[in-house]
C-alpha cells in the first residue's frame, strides 16, 4: 500500500464514487438504497481517517488503463465526413450493378450468343449478395469494420473487372458473382460503420443520406447501363464495368487512409490473432443461412416457372429450405457467438421492425415491377412515359428519408412517426389498388408519393428503433437482422405477386378471349392469341387482332387489380407489426 497525500475533502476513491441519481436495488426494489449505504459508509471512514487516502496497486492500474482510454480520440470531423461519403460512394455503386444490366443483357447476349443465359447475368449478383449481407455484421465485429469494408471493395472492384475484360458469358456471371459478395458488405457495412461514428440522435438524417444514394444508384443503373451500350466511343457494355473500377478503387483508399477507429470503439474489432478470429466465427450458423438462404432464393425466383409449384423439386425445396431454417434457428440458440442473435427476436421492437420491414419491402418491390406492366399492357404507355411516372416517387422518398432524419434529430423520438407513416403508406398503396384507365395524368404522376413518403420514413426510422433496442456492441449483427429481412420480403414478394399475376391473367385471358370462339374465330387462333399476351405486354395494342384487344386489356387489368390487393395485405400487415416498436433512448453521443 502506498500513501497519498491528498485533500481530506476529496472523494479519490476509484472504487466507489459519490453520485447524484439514485440506482434501483434489484433485491430490495427500493431506489438508491444500496448507493446511499455504502457511499455514507465510505464518508464515515473518511471523516475518521481525513489526512490518509491509500492507493493499491490494482487501483493505479485501473488508473493507468482509464487515462489510456481517454486518449483514445474519434476521428475528426473532416475525416469523418470523408469516410462516410467514400461508403456511400460504395451504396451507390452496389445499387448501380443491381440494375446496370437490365439495359445491358441483349448487348451481352448478342455478343455471346447465348441467350439461354440471359437471366443469370443479373441472378448471380442477386443471389450472392443476398446471401453474403447477413453475415458481415459479426465478421466484422470480430475484424474490425474497416479490415472488411476493404475486402469488400477490393472484391466489388475485382468482380467488376472480371466482367469488363470476360470472353466468355460463364466468365462474365462468375464475375457478376463476385461483385455481389462485395456489393452486399457495401451496403450493409456503410450502415454499421455509420452508426460507430455519428450519434444515434443524429443518425436518421445519415441514414436518409444513405438512402438516397441507393435510390439514386438504383434509379440510374438502367439509364447509364443504356448509355454505355448504346455509346461505342465509351467502351460498349463493358465500359459499364470499367467505369466503376477506378470509382471503387478510389472508395477503397479513403477507407484504408482516414477509418482508423479506437480501439475502445465496438467498430475496431478483437484483439485476437487471426486463428483466434477465425476460431470465433460461428461457422455453422453461417453455413446453415446461407444454405437456408440460396434454397430460399432458387425456390422464389424459379417457383411457378421453371418448377412448376406442384412438382416434387419444388416441393422438395420447400421442405429443404424450412429444415435449414430450423437447423440454422437451433445452431444461432446454441451458438457462444453468433452470427445473427436469433434470441434478440424475443424483444418486441426487434420483431417489429423486422416483420415490417419483410412486409414493406414484399409490396414495395412488387408495386415497381408490377406498376409498369399495367401502365404498358393497359394504358399503353411507352418506356419513357413509365419512367416519367416513377420520378415523383424517387423526390418523395429522398424526402421521407431526410425528413425522418431531421425530426429524430430533432426531438429524439420515432415511435409516433413511425406509425404516422405506416398509415400514409396504407393510404397510398390503397390509390394504387384503385388505379384505373379514368386516371388523369397528374393522378398517375403522383401515384406513388404517398408510398415513397410513408415507406422511406419507415425504413429510415425503424433501423434506429432497432439498434436503440439492444446494447451497443450487437449493434452490427443486429443492422444485419434488419437487411436479412428486407432481402428476404422484397424476394419473396416479387416471387408471390409474379404468380398471382401470371394465374389471374392466364385465367381471365381463356375466359374472355375464348367467348369469341365459333365459326370465324376457331379454339387455335384464340390460344394463340392468348399465347402471345400471356409473353408480351407490347402485343396487347400492337400485334392482336382489334376485336380482342380490349379483352385483352381488360385481362390484364384485372391480374394487375388482384396482385396490387396481395401488396396492399402486406402493407397493413407491415403496420401492424410497427405497433410492437417500442421508444426507446436515441442516444446524443457515441458511447451509450
Amino acid at each position: 500500500m502506498s500513501e497519498d497525500n491528498s485533500s481530506p475533502t476529496e472523494d479519490t476513491s476509484l472504487l466507489i464514487r459519490p453520485i447524484d441519481t439514485k440506482i434501483l436495488d434489484t433485491t430490495s426494489g427500493v431506489e438508491g438504497f444500496v448507493a446511499d449505504e455504502v457511499e455514507q459508509a465510505e464518508r464515515e471512514i473518511q471523516r475518521q481517517q481525513p489526512h490518509k487516502t491509500y492507493t493499491t496497486d490494482l487501483e493505479r492500474q485501473i488508473s493507468a488503463t482509464d487515462s489510456t482510454e481517454v486518449e483514445e480520440e474519434p476521428l475528426s470531423v473532416t475525416k469523418t465526413r470523408i469516410v462516410i461519403a467514400s461508403m456511400y460512394v460504395g451504396i451507390f455503386l452496389a445499387a448501380l450493378d443491381s440494375t446496370i444490366v437490365t439495359t445491358l443483357v441483349t448487348h451481352i447476349s448478342s455478343e455471346f450468343n447465348s441467350l439461354e443465359k440471359l437471366p443469370w447475368i443479373a441472378t448471380s449478383y442477386l443471389l450472392s449478395s443476398t446471401t453474403c449481407q447477413p453475415l458481415y455484421g459479426k465478421i466484422s465485429d470480430i475484424f474490425g469494420r474497416r479490415c472488411v469494408l476493404i475486402f469488400c471493395n477490393l472484391t466489388f472492384m475485382i468482380g467488376c473487372f472480371l466482367c469488363a475484360i470476360a470472353p466468355t458469358v460463364d466468365w462474365l456471371i462468375f464475375g457478376r458473382l463476385v461483385s455481389g459478395i462485395g456489393g452486399a458488405g457495401l451496403t450493409s457495412l456503410s450502415s454499421i460503420t455509420t452508426s460507430d461514428l455519428i450519434p444515434l440522435k443524429e443518425r436518421g438524417i445519415y441514414q436518409g443520406l444513405g438512402n438516397v444514394n441507393f435510390g439514386v444508384g438504383t434509379a440510374t443503373g438502367a439509364l447509364i447501363g443504356g448509355l454505355f451500350a448504346s455509346t461505342p466511343a465509351l467502351g460498349g457494355w463493358r465500359g459499364a464495368f470499367w467505369v466503376q473500377v477506378p470509382i471503387s478503387l478510389a472508395s477503397l483508399v479513403s477507407i484504408y487512409l482516414l477509418l482508423h477507429l479506437p480501439k475502445n470503439s465496438i467498430g475496431y474489432g478483437s484483439n485476437e490473432d487471426v486463428c483466434g478470429k477465425l476460431q470465433s466465427i460461428d461457422w455453422l450458423g453461417s453455413f446453415t443461412l446461407v444454405s437456408f438462404l440460396l434454397l430460399f432464393l432458387f425456390g422464389s425466383s424459379l417457383g411457378g416457372k421453371e418448377i412448376p409449384f406442384d412438382s416434387l423439386t419444388f416441393k422438395l425445396i420447400v421442405i429443404g429450405t424450412v429444415l435449414l431454417l430450423y437447423a440454422f434457428i437451433k445452431a444461432e440458440l446454441a451458438a457462444k457467438n453468433p452470427i445473427l442473435p436469433v434470441r434478440f427476436m424475443t424483444i418486441p421492437t426487434v420483431v417489429g421492425v423486422s416483420l415490417s420491414n419483410f412486409f414493406l419491402s414484399m409490396s414495395t418491390f412488387t408495386l415497381f415491377f408490377m406498376v409498369p406492366v399495367y401502365f404498358s399492357a393497359v394504358l399503353n404507355l411507352d418506356a419513357r412515359q413509365i419512367g416519367d411516372r416513377f420520378a415523383p416517387n424517387f423526390l418523395s422518398t429522398i424526402s421521407g428519408s431526410l425528413g425522418a432524419g431531421l425530426y429524430m434529430k430533432r426531438t429524439g423520438k420515432y415511435r409516433q412517426m413511425i406509425i404516422l407513416a405506416s398509415f400514409i403508406s396504407v393510404a397510398g398503396v390503397y390509390r394504387v389498388v384503385c388505379l384505373s384507365p379514368s386516371y388523369t395524368v397528374f393522378e398517375q404522376y403522383i401515384l406513388f408519393i404517398c408510398p415513397g413518403i410513408g415507406g422511406s420514413i419507415v425504413i429510415t426510422a425503424t433501423l434506429l428503433a432497432l439498434i436503440a433496442a439492444v446494447p451497443h456492441k450487437h449493434q452490427a449483427a443486429t443492422t444485419s437482422i434488419s437487411y436479412l429481412f428486407r432481402s428476404c420480403g422484397s424476394t419473396l414478394g416479387v416471387s408471390v405477386g409474379s404468380a398471382i399475376f401470371n394465374w389471374k391473367l392466364s385465367s381471365e385471358l381463356l375466359d374472355r378471349v375464348l367467348q369469341f370462339q365459333g365459326e370465324k374465330y376457331d379454339r387455335a387462333f384464340l390460344l394463340d392469341i392468348v399465347e402471345h399476351a400471356i409473353h408480351s405486354t407490347e402485343y396487347v395494342h400492337a400485334g392482336a387482332p382489334e376485336f380482342v384487344r380490349q379483352a385483352l386489356v381488360d385481362s390484364f387489368s384485372a391480374a394487375a387489380k388482384l396482385t396490387f390487393q396481395f401488396c396492399l395485405a402486406s402493407t397493413v400487415f407491415a403496420l401492424a407489426s410497427v405497433f410492437l416498436i417500442k421508444e426507446h433512448v436515441l442516444h446524443g453521443s457515441i458511447k451509450r
